[in-house]
């Protein structure tokens, strides 16, 4: 587990976050503990760090089907671009 609380915060950065976002965010700072803040960093740092991000040895074999998939996911597909359409 890892924080924030001895670095010193150079950036500010303001965002707009759906009713439901702020909701899912604010109830998972009351069962934590931890400022939305944090919460915002930690899933930035596990999302766009992914080198960083800790692994366990073992092989992970996933299937899926989606009709509609995620654009964050069907954006990570290889060689794929999205449409807006496809939003």
């Amino acid at each position: 587990m890892h924080g924030y609380t001895c670095i010193t915060m150079s950036q500010r950065f303001h965002v707009l976050l759906t009713t439901r976002q702020h909701q899912r965010l604010h109830a998972e700072s009351t069962r934590t503990g931890l400022p939305l803040a944090e919460l915002i960093r930690r899933a930035i740092d596990t999302t766009y760090r992914p080198h960083g991000r800790p692994t366990v040895r073992g092989v992970e074999f996933s299937v899926g089907v989606w009709r509609r998939p995620d654009a964050a996911v069907a954006g990570r597909l290889h060689g794929r671009t999205l449409d807006s359409r496809e939003l």
